[in-house]
This record gives C-alpha cells, sequence and structure tokens, in this order.
C-alpha cells in the first residue's frame, strides 16, 4: 500500500476519533491531549495523531500551545453566542429552502419529528427527546438541499458546537417552539417560521447566560 495513501486513512480515522471523543465530552474542556497516550489508545504512531490534532485545530475544537502541547478548546460565553448566530442564519435560509421545496416526503418526515417530540415528553424519556432534538435541526439543514449550506456547518461543526458546549432548552419550552416551527413550515409561513427560529436561538443565549452566571458564582 501507498505509504502517503495509509497516512491519510490512519489520520482520517485518527480525526474522526479524536472529534467523537471531544463532542461526546469524553475529553473534557481544557484537558491537554497526550499524542503518545492518544496513539497507543488507537493502535497508530503519532504522524497520523499529529495531523488529525492540526485539523481539529483549524475546526477550532483544540488549541495548540508552544512547548506545552494541544488541548482542548473551552468556548467563550461570546464564541458560543457567535455560534448561535450563525446557526440561526443557516437554519432560517434552510427553512426558507424547505419551504419553497416542501413535499410530502418532507411534511411526512416533520410530523413523524413532531410526534416523536410529544411521545418522549409525554413519557418523560429526555434523553431520547433530546437526541431527536438534535436529529431535527440536523434534518432543516439536509433538506435544505443546499450542498454550501450542509458544507459549513459541517465544516464548522455549528449544530455539534451548540449542543456539546452549550446547555439544553427547558423541555416545556423547546417542544413549545418545535411544534411551532414546525406548523409554521407546512403551512409554508416562511416569515414566521424565521422569526421562530431567531426566537429559539435567542431563548439559548438567554439559558446559556443564566446558567454560566450560575457556574461563575458557584
Amino acid at each position: 500500500m501507498d505509504l502517503k495513501y495509509r497516512h491519510k486513512n490512519l489520520s482520517d480515522y485518527a480525526y474522526k476519533k479524536i472529534k467523537t471523543l471531544i463532542l461526546n465530552d469524553i475529553l473534557k474542556n481544557g484537558e491537554k491531549i497526550v499524542q503518545e497516550k492518544m496513539a497507543k489508545k488507537l493502535g497508530i504512531s503519532k504522524i497520523p495523531i499529529i495531523q488529525a490534532l492540526t485539523i481539529l485545530q483549524n475546526e477550532r475544537l483544540i488549541e495548540y500551545y508552544p512547548r506545552r502541547g494541544f488541548f482542548v478548546r473551552e468556548l467563550t460565553y461570546k464564541e458560543f453566542i457567535e455560534i448561535l448566530d450563525i446557526r440561526r442564519i443557516l437554519e432560517s435560509l434552510a427553512i426558507k429552502k424547505i419551504i419553497e421545496n416542501l413535499n410530502e416526503q418532507i411534511k411526512s418526515k416533520l410530523l413523524e419529528f413532531l410526534d416523536g417530540f410529544e411521545l418522549y415528553n409525554k413519557t418523560k424519556k429526555y434523553k431520547k427527546y433530546y437526541d431527536l432534538d438534535k436529529k431535527f435541526h440536523y434534518y432543516l439543514i439536509e433538506a435544505s438541499n443546499n450542498s454550501y449550506l450542509i458544507n459549513i456547518n459541517d465544516t464548522f461543526n455549528i449544530l455539534l458546537l451548540c449542543y456539546t458546549k452549550g446547555f439544553k432548552t427547558d423541555i416545556n419550552i423547546s417542544i413549545e417552539h418545535h411544534r411551532k416551527i414546525i406548523d409554521a413550515i407546512l403551512n409554508k409561513e416562511t416569515e414566521k417560521a424565521i422569526n421562530l427560529i431567531k426566537e429559539h436561538t435567542e431563548h439559548k443565549k438567554e439559558s446559556h447566560l443564566i446558567e454560566a452566571n450560575k457556574t461563575n458564582s458557584r
């Protein structure tokens, strides 16, 4: 096998594995990523690990300090707000495109999400509710059928960072927002749906600030 090709495959493997560890909060904010230990853990050499860490640094998931090494980045409140602003813009555009191309398949999928939200809320299966919440917002981006919009979300980890580095919205408020957003899309009320997405993200900003203040006051 070509050595360059093998290194590329291994660096892709390392990139995906380390990224998953970060986004699942197994590698904590501020934690040092020791290259030797990570290489041993993944069963590969240090070269693909360094290549993977460089990509993750470019994605702003980790940061490098000379003579100290690579560390998992901790988002500031300002950065989290900036990400939410980008998320609102992406989802607003996605909803506009969805409504323009609304068909029975999309309608059925949105109603399926709504049924799931109602069921998990009623049965108090909150983990399943928040897992479905993630899938719903990813679906909005994917259903836009705009390849550049999808690529921006994936490249800069917009939705992932919102979920893994932020705080969950109160479930009663969340489900009410989702009901209204889905209803507006199904009724092709573009402006209303976009305003509801704005309301949804603004509430996340407020929730994050409240929780951050609680943490700082302890």
